[in-house]
C-alpha cells in the first residue's frame, strides 16, 4: 500500500519542494488553499494531511476540525512560519498529530512523515484482521484474559469502562474492542477528557452552530456526530466536571442531545468506551463523579493490569517498541544485553507501557549506530540510581514482618516504597486467607477491612480466579 499525502500549502514554490522530497516513497498531491483541500478530500482517500496554518481564506486551524469528519482517523500534521506555544497547543487540541517549523528540513520531514505512515499500516492492518491490534502484546495469562473478555463483549452495544493505572494502554484495549465489533467499518473517535480545558470540553463532545457564541463564525461538529454509527471513546472519564456528566448521562439514555446555540435535537448511535485511571468508586463517594453516570458506564467493567502484574510481557513489549523505534528513526535493529533485562524485569513501572516505551526511544537514541543497548542507555530512574528506581528485584529484600514500620535491610541502590507496600499486601491476604480457609468474609474481619475493601484489592492484584491467592499460598 503506497501512502498518500495531501500538501495544503499556499506557497507555490514550498508546493513543488514538498512534493519533490516526498516523490519516490509516497503518493502527493498538493493544493493551494483549505476550501481545495476540503474539495480533494472529499474526493480522494488520503491517509495523512500537511497543512500549513497560515492560508488564504480557512486558516489551517480550521481545517483540522474539519478533516476527522472527512476522513475518520487520517493524521493531520502542521507546519507554520510564525509558531507560538498557543497556536501550537490549539493545533494539537484540533487534531494535530505532530507541530513542524518553517524552513522545512526535507530529513525532518520525511521522519514525520515515516512515523505517520507506520501508524497508517498499523492501523490499516488492525482494520483487515480478525486479531487483536499488533500494538497489544499478550504473554501473560492475565492479558489473555482480558484480551478474552474484551472480544467476547466487542459484537454488543454494551457501554465499557476501561480502569488502569496511567500508561497501561486502555485506548488499545478501546480499539480492540472497536476493530471487533460490527461497527468495525465505522470511526473510533478518541477525546481525552482531562486535555480539554473544562469551558471547552461540551464543544468538543457536542459541537455548536454557527453564531452560537462570540467567534463562532462557522458550525462545527463534535465528537459524537463525528461518531455516529461507530464508537467515541471517552479517556480520563472521571476529570469531566459535574454539569457535563449529567449532559453526558442524558446522551447515554436517550441517544440525543443539542448543539450548542441550537434547540434542535441530534440523534446518535454511538457506542462508549470510557477510561479513568482514577478510583470512579470513591469519587462517587465524595460527591465529585454521578453514581448514576458510573452505574450507566460500569456495564462491562475491564481492569488492565499494571506493567509489574504482567512481567512476562516486558520482554516482547520492549523487542517491539525498540524495533518500532528503529524503524522509523532510520536506526539499525538493536539487541539488548542480558544485564539490560535484569533491570527492565526488576524495576517497578509506575508509568507502566508508556514509561517502557520512552525508555526503550531513549536507550536506541542514546546508542546510535550501536546494535546493542547497555545498561548506561537506560534512564537514570530504571537503572536504579533516582528516588523512584528500583533495580534490586524484590525477592533480593528482605520484607518486613506484619508490624514492622520498614524493612530491615535496604540495598544501597535503594528499593521502591510502593513495590515493597504492595508486596507486603499480598503476603497478608494471603496468609489471612489461608487462615480462614479462604472465605474472604472472614478473612477480611481478620485485617479488620470491609469485605468490599478486601474484595477490591483482590481484584486488583489480578488473579485468573478468586482462589488463586489461597492456592498460591498453599503451594509454597
Amino acid at each position: 500500500m503506497k501512502i498518500r499525502i495531501l500538501f495544503v500549502e499556499a506557497d507555490l514554490q514550498v508546493r513543488e519542494l514538498l512534493l519533490q522530497t516526498v516523490a519516490q516513497q509516497y503518493h502527493a498531491t498538493a493544493v493551494r488553499s483549505a476550501e481545495e483541500a476540503v474539495e480533494q478530500l472529499e474526493k480522494e482517500a488520503f491517509d495523512i494531511v500537511v497543512l500549513d496554518l497560515n492560508l488564504p481564506g480557512m486558516s489551517g486551524l480550521d481545517l483540522l476540525q474539519h478533516c476527522p469528519r472527512l476522513k475518520p482517523g487520517i493524521i493531520t500534521i502542521a507546519i507554520t512560519a510564525h509558531a507560538t506555544i498557543e497556536t501550537a497547543v490549539e493545533a494539537m487540541k484540533r487534531g494535530a498529530t505532530e507541530f513542524l517549523m518553517k524552513p522545512l528540513v526535507p530529513e525532518d520531514l520525511l521522519s514525520s512523515l515515516s512515523v505517520a505512515a507506520e501508524r497508517v499500516s498499523r492501523q490499516a492492518l488492525s482494520a483487515s484482521s480478525g486479531m487483536a491490534p499488533v500494538d497489544i502484546v499478550a504473554e501473560s495469562p492475565v492479558m489473555h484474559t482480558l484480551l478474552n473478555q474484551a472480544t467476547s463483549i466487542a459484537p454488543f452495544n454494551t457501554t465499557v469502562l476501561v480502569t488502569g493505572e496511567t500508561g497501561t494502554g486502555k485506548e488499545l484495549i478501546a480499539r480492540a474492542i472497536h476493530q471487533h465489533s460490527p461497527r468495525a467499518n465505522k470511526p473510533l473517535v478518541a477525546l481525552n477528557c482531562a486535555a480539554i480545558p473544562e469551558q471547552l470540553l461540551e464543544d468538543e463532545l457536542f459541537g455548536h452552530v454557527k453564531g452560537a457564541f462570540t467567534g463562532a463564525h462557522a458550525a462545527r461538529i463534535g465528537r459524537f456526530e463525528q461518531a455516529d454509527g461507530g464508537t467515541l471513546f471517552l479517556d480520563e472519564i472521571g476529570d469531566m466536571s459535574l454539569p457535563l456528566q449529567a449532559k453526558l448521562l442524558r446522551v447515554l439514555q436517550e441517544r440525543e442531545f443539542e448543539k450548542l446555540g441550537s434547540s434542535r435535537t441530534t440523534k446518535v448511535d454511538v457506542r462508549i468506551v470510557a477510561a479513568t485511571s482514577a478510583d470512579l468508586e470513591k469519587r462517587v463517594s465524595d460527591g465529585s463523579f454521578r453514581a448514576d453516570l458510573y452505574y450507566r458506564l460500569n456495564v462491562v467493567h475491564l481492569r488492565l493490569p499494571a506493567l509489574r502484574l504482567r512481567k512476562e510481557d516486558i520482554r516482547p513489549l520492549a523487542q517491539q517498541l525498540m524495533a518500532r523505534f528503529c524503524l522509523s528513526a532510520g536506526l539499525p535493529l538493536k539487541s539488548i544485553a542480558p544485564e539490560v533485562w535484569h533491570v527492565l524485569n526488576s524495576y517497578y513501572w509506575p508509568g507502566n507501557v508508556r514509561q517502557l516505551q520512552n525508555a526503550m526511544e531513549r536507550a536506541a537514541a542514546l546508542s546510535g549506530a550501536r546494535l546493542e543497548i547497555q545498561l548506561a542507555d537506560l534512564p537514570e530512574e530504571v537503572r536504579g540510581g533516582a528516588e523512584y528506581g528500583v533495580s534490586t528485584p524484590l525477592t533480593d529484600v528482605t520484607l518486613p514482618t506484619v508490624g514492622t514500620a520498614i524493612p530491615t535491610t535496604i540495598p544501597d541502590e535503594g528499593l521502591s516504597y510502593e513495590a515493597v507496600v504492595a508486596t507486603v499486601e499480598r503476603e497478608l491476604l494471603l496468609k489471612s486467607l489461608k487462615k480462614t480457609g479462604g472465605n474472604k468474609v472472614r478473612a477480611a474481619k481478620l485485617l479488620q477491612m470491609k469485605r468490599t475493601t478486601f474484595a477490591e484489592k483482590l481484584k486488583r492484584l489480578q488473579p485468573d480466579s478468586e482462589n488463586d491467592l489461597l492456592d498460591e499460598y498453599q503451594a509454597s
